[in-house]
Formats: structure tokens, sequence, C-alpha cells
């Protein structure tokens, strides 16, 4: 055994080689084993200087074996035995090394703490009272790397983060304590001030990512545009409905008119084809209906409507009283007007008021009016016509409601809800 390894026979040199490559091969695993657990690094450095005399040795043996055939070998005067013992010595090493790294992964101390604290995904950082970080894993320093350009030295590294005025480094967007990263990450960065038991204080900084959050608080704001366009379609929408509204209304009314003179026309040519005494009362109060209807415009706009009820009441000698203040509403106050409109209309033809009560009231997210007079009492139930009954369509399609009572006296109530959009 104390022959030089070169001068030992064939077979304890294909020993020793086999041993030798083993070796090598269990040195290897146990660097990339200790490599992947993230050890520290004077045990990396131990290992992987062994690991490499291995090779050398290994190589070296070759060069003098007979397995190769070499006839000219380094050939030192090494024996046989110190080859094999340093062979066995650092597989030896290698197991130990390995297996207390195994060990003290199993065993909860300082170093397997700070291990899981350095592999959070959340970025803590813990300063003491005069900024210096005694606590800070690897998450929040390739934070501070990616966006403030240098690694955490002081509490300051940190504070700037959150200054209005900074800039990020990279091509990260800062909005407000979020920083959105060019891969597409967004990071929460928030400060804390905590006080332990003792009364020390400290100040803790966390990074989270709030990726989610941030691409879901995106597409909410997409569909927060999308929804006000919509709204703005609606708004343009809604004015076309009610300028068309308006136009149906006024061709109802030349209708009314129409059929009014019509009726009008064809009883005054039968009673003078077929009397010959004086115009009876039963014509006369025909056309003064008729000629009330004509006197009357419906082609204008909002803000005249109320005072053109006012100048006909005036022309048809109807006291117009009227308590409270119509709505500023556009579309709400159009339909109280519209309301009355048309009571004003039937108190002249069927009521013969003098005077005509208006009583608009107002909360938040309604508007009401309701409409009296002072003439006769309706005889029974009212039987809503063309006019009520096309009034109470135009409240009933705008979300409103309208009651009509005719005890003890006629009264209509009109309440709709204030608001841009309305289906008419």
């Amino acid at each position: 055994m104390m022959v030089p390894f070169w001068q030992v026979n064939t077979v304890l040199q294909v020993v020793l080689l086999v041993i030798s490559q083993f070796s090598v091969i269990c040195l290897m695993i146990g660097f990339i084993f200790l490599f992947v657990r993230k050890c520290k690094l004077p045990k990396l450095i131990g290992l992987g200087t062994v690991l490499l005399f291995d090779i050398i040795l290994y190589l070296f043996m070759q060069l003098d074996s007979r397995i190769t055939g070499a006839e000219h070998g380094l050939r030192p005067d090494i024996p046989y035995v110190v080859f094999l013992i340093v062979t066995l010595l650092t597989i030896v090493y290698g197991i130990y090394i390995v297996l207390s790294e195994t060990i003290n992964r199993k065993n909860l101390n300082h170093t397997s703490i700070k291990e899981a604290f350095d592999n959070l995904p959340t970025g803590v950082c813990f300063f003491d009272e005069r900024g210096i970080p005694v606590l800070c894993n690897l998450s929040m320093v390739r934070f501070s790397l990616v966006v403030g350009g240098r690694d955490v030295q002081f509490i300051t590294d940190l504070e700037r983060l959150l200054a209005d005025d900074f800039v990020p480094q990279t091509d990260a967007i800062k909005d407000g304590k979020v920083f959105v990263l060019s891969n597409g990450k967004a990071w929460y960065l928030d400060k804390n001030r905590i006080t332990l038991e003792n009364g020390k204080h400290y100040t803790r900084y966390i990074v989270s990512d709030v990726s989610d959050l941030h691409q879901k608080r995106v597409d909410l704001q997409q569909e927060t545009d999308r929804l006000r366009h919509i709204s703005e379609a609606l708004k343009a929408l809604s004015s076309n409905v009610v300028a068309a509204t308006r136009e149906e209304e006024i061709i109802n009314a030349k209708m009314r008119v129409h059929d009014q003179m019509g009726q009008c026309l064809i009883e005054s040519r039968m009673y003078l084809k077929n009397s010959k005494e004086p115009v009876s009362d039963s014509i006369i109060p025909l056309w003064k209906r008729a000629i009330s209807m004509l006197k009357y415009n419906n082609d204008v706009e909002d803000e005249d409507m109320l005072s053109q009820i006012r100048e006909t009441c005036e022309r048809l000698k109807v006291e117009f009283v009227m308590s409270g203040n119509l709505p500023e509403d556009e579309k709400s106050a159009y339909i109280l007007i519209c309301s009355v409109r048309e009571c004003l209309i039937n108190a002249i033809r069927y009521a013969d008021a003098d005077k005509l009560y208006v009583s608009f009231t107002e909360s938040a997210n309604h508007a009401s009016v309701t409409v009296t007079n002072s003439g006769k009492q309706p005889d029974g139930p009212i039987i809503e016509g063309g006019g009520l009954s096309t009034l109470r369509q135009k409240v009933e399609r705008s979300g409103g409601v309208m009651t009509v009572l005719s005890r003890p006296e006629f009264k209509l109530t009109v309440t709709v809800p204030k608001g841009e959009v309305y289906l008419l």
C-alpha cells in the first residue's frame, strides 16, 4: 500500500479511480443541493473548493493509470494509500456538509428564521429610531434595486420612494404608493410605526404584490369610461325622445282641434239646413270651446309654457293660483307643465271654472304637482279620454304616478322622478 500509485497493479488502480469518480459525483450533487437551498456562502465555498481538489486529484490519477495507457505520466512518489485516504476524506466531508445543512433546516434557530424571512414573497424591512435597518429580507432589497436603483442602506432609501416628486429609475410607473413595473407586476409600498412592550420604536416598510387588484382597478376604470360614454349617448337619445314626444303632443293637440272644429261645422251645417230658428244655445258652447282651444299655442319652449298658461288664463278670465316653484329639472318640469295644461283645457271645456289652483312640491328625488279648479263637481267617476289618457301614458313611461279624483272635487296629482333620462 506504500507503493506509489503508478506502480500498483491495475486492479488497485481501477478501485481507486472508481472511488474517486464516485467522490466527484457525490460532491457535485452536494454542491448543487446547497446552492438550491441557498445555504450560507462559506459552506458553498468550502464544498466547491473540495470538489475542485477532488476533480484535479482524479485527473492526476488518470494520467498515471495503466487503463489510459499513459507511458509517460507525472509519476510522483506519493503512496497509493495517501490517494485512497484523501479520496475517502472528501466523500466524508461532502456527506457531513449535506447532513449538517439538512439537520439545521429541521431545527428552528436564528439562521432558519432569517432564511424563511428572506424567502417571503412580501418585502419587509424594519428600521430602528436612528433609521438603520435591523431586519430586511431579499424581496425588499430586490424591490429597492428595481425601483430606486440601489439597495436599502438607510431609511431614506425607502422614504424617497414615497415622495410625490420621486421618479422611478426604470420603466416603472408610480401611482401614489403603487409601483407598476415593466413586466406588469404592481407593488404597494406601505409605512407603519410600531412600538414594542419595552418602549422601543421601529419603522416598518412592507411592499406587497397587488397585481390582481391593480388589474381589476384598470378594468373597472375602463368599464367606468364605457358606461360614461353610454350615459352620454343615452342623454342625447333622451333629448331626441323628448323632442319627438313634443311633436307628438302638438299633433295630438291639432287633431283635437280638428275634431272639435269638425264637430262644430257638421252640427252648424245640419242646423242651418234643417232649422229656420235663430242660433240655439246648443251650438254656441261648441264654438266657444273650439275657439278657446285655438287660442292656446302648443308649440312653445319649456321656459315659456308656464307663462303661456298664465296668459291663456288671463284671456279666458280664469284666475291662475299657484303655490310652490316649478322644479329646475327640465324633464320633470316639462311633464308637470303638460299636466297643468291638460287640467286647464278640461277645466274650461267641462267644468266652466273661473279659478285654477296649482301646487308644486319637490323633494330630493321627486317633483309633484296637484291641480284643482273652482268649477262644477263631476257627475261621476272621471273617464279618462284622449287628453288624460295621453298624459297618463307620458307620466307612467317616465316612471311617475298619476292619480285622478272626482270627489269631493276634481283633483289631479302627478309625481315624477327627477333625473337625466326619461323613457318618454
